[in-house]
């Protein structure tokens, strides 16, 4: 995705177009009214999200140690801070370079600032007024670190040349950023003039800081091309307390795997390419002027939202539709042999016999016949419930069975009931008389429980009040005592 480079220096302000790892060519705008008119008119034809990298003179940097603390207390140490030091600019930072470890364990802090606000405000209010989503303001000694990545040494002046800024030397102490300084380079200097002129100087300047401490080399790492690296060569030397290395803008554009070529050592495009493929998480900007960008970055989540399911809906409603597919194609046999079905219906409706009788008639024939049915019940429905009591109370034989329609007795049922007339002995009882009598009451009750209505025609014994006992459970010369019941089967409703 293309994103607009924009380089602000003490004499000049520039826009670039970035995509692919390329970066176009710069387009120069005056700082003035008639300037910052043509920046208005680029912005409405690139409206890219934008980073701003500022190269100025105006960067304070203090290195401060501080309490360690979280949350709300740290936000409130920070801002009693920056309206200490930078009372008068609102672009500032605060970067832990670490945490002590002893002691207390406070922390060490890099405060830093652009202090001159006014000559970033003119670009920023275009930037705000035709809504270009900001992603943030560095300044070149922040995005530096990638360059000293690779570097193993505690102790680095890392230098640069930026043809619109000048000579920018930024010390680095364990990868960490402690302090920077811009040289302008006027017509009467050059890169190298300054190089061998301004080396010793900011040496004696980390000195009199005790960086790097006594004993140890400070290593020179100079950004350059080969022409200048052969004049470079020639005039430094190194020494106990100096090293210098050279590092080569073309191997430097591959490894960051820029796609620009370079003519000099102007190390300005390499710089914008780092901050557009490598930007570091802090910088200057406050939320005021980020709020494009994230509006923009919720439109893109929105959008991505959106897409992701309108792709899961054309999913659903591919499968749905293919499933749709395999229904028709099980449901056609079905349909077919409906039809089948329906056509064998019509012929059999086509044979039957023309007839003159009514359809009421009909019914009331089927009804009659229903009626008729029921009073002539299967001899299975009636002896079903007895065969299946007889099979549990095996000490009564069935000497002989006998049944008869009765209207007489088929209250409350509207059909005829059957009356069956069961002659039967009891065996296997001798001379226990209450025994056997028990057993034929619970054999009477049983047959109740199965819908019969159940009587008495004659008891294996005469026990009522009239009678004499004369008789036994079983007679003297063995044979078994009979009994005759009367059972009564109704047609159910």
């Amino acid at each position: 995705m293309a994103r607009t480079l924009l380089f602000l220096s003490a004499d000049s302000f520039h826009a670039s177009i970035w995509q692919g790892g390329k970066l176009g060519a710069p387009q120069y705008f005056a700082n003035n009214s008639n300037g910052r008119e043509d920046f208005s008119n680029f912005l409405k034809d690139h409206r890219d999200p934008a980073y701003l990298l500022v190269d100025v003179i105006e960067e304070d940097f203090r290195l401060e140690v501080v309490p360690h603390l979280s949350g709300s207390a740290r936000k409130s140490l920070l801002e009693r801070k920056f309206e200490q030091f930078y009372r008068g600019t609102q672009f500032h930072q605060a970067t832990l370079l670490q945490r002590q470890a002893e002691g207390r364990r406070d922390d060490e802090m890099l405060f830093s600032a652009l202090t001159n606000p006014q000559r970033i405000s003119p670009w920023l209010d275009a930037l705000q007024a035709n809504h270009i989503p900001l992603i943030g303001i560095y300044s070149l000694p922040n995005i530096s670190a990638p360059l000293i990545k690779a570097i193993h040494s505690d102790h680095v002046l890392l230098l640069s040349w930026e043809k619109d800024a000048g000579l920018r030397q930024t010390y680095f102490n364990a990868k960490r950023l402690h302090f920077s300084r811009l040289i302008p380079i006027n017509s009467n200097s050059s890169f190298n003039e300054s190089v061998v002129n301004e080396t010793p100087r900011t040496q004696q300047y980390l000195k009199s800081l005790s960086l790097p401490p006594p004993g140890e080399i400070l290593d020179v790492y100079i950004i350059c091309d080969a022409n200048d690296r052969l004049v470079l060569q020639g005039r430094l030397e190194d020494d106990s307390e100096l090293r210098y290395t050279y590092l080569d803008i073309h191997d430097l554009g591959k490894r960051f795997k820029a796609k620009n070529d370079y003519t000099d050592s102007d190390a300005t495009p390499l710089l914008l390419h780092l901050l557009a493929s490598k930007p570091p998480a802090s910088h200057y900007a406050n939320s005021e002027h980020t709020h494009f960008h994230w509006l923009w970055r919720l439109r893109r989540i929105l959008f991505g939202t959106a897409a992701a399911i309108t792709l899961v809906s054309l999913l659903l409603s591919g499968t749905e539709f293919m499933q749709s597919r395999d229904y028709i194609a099980q449901t056609e046999p079905l349909n077919m042999q409906t039809a089948h079905v329906k056509q064998q219906t019509q012929e059999i409706q086509r044979t039957f016999a023309n007839t003159t009788v009514p359809a009421a008639d009909m019914k009331t024939a089927v009804l009659l016949a229903r009626k008729l049915n029921q009073y002539a019940a299967s001899p299975a429905d009636i002896l079903r419930p007895l065969t299946l009591t007889l099979d549990k109370f095996t000490q009564i034989k069935v000497d002989k069975l006998a049944w008869q329609s009765s209207a007489a007795d088929a209250a409350p049922s509207a059909y005829p009931a059957q009356v069956i007339t069961f002659d039967g002995s009891l065996v296997d009882f001798g001379s226990e008389y209450r025994k056997a009598i028990n057993y034929l009451d619970s054999f009477q009750q049983a047959l109740t429980a199965q819908g019969y209505t159940v009587s008495v025609l004659k008891q294996p014994l005469d026990v009522s009040s009239k009678g004499s006992i004369s008789g036994d459970a079983q007679k003297n010369d063995g044979s078994p005592a009979q009994f005759t019941l009367k059972i009564i089967w109704r047609q159910k409703e």
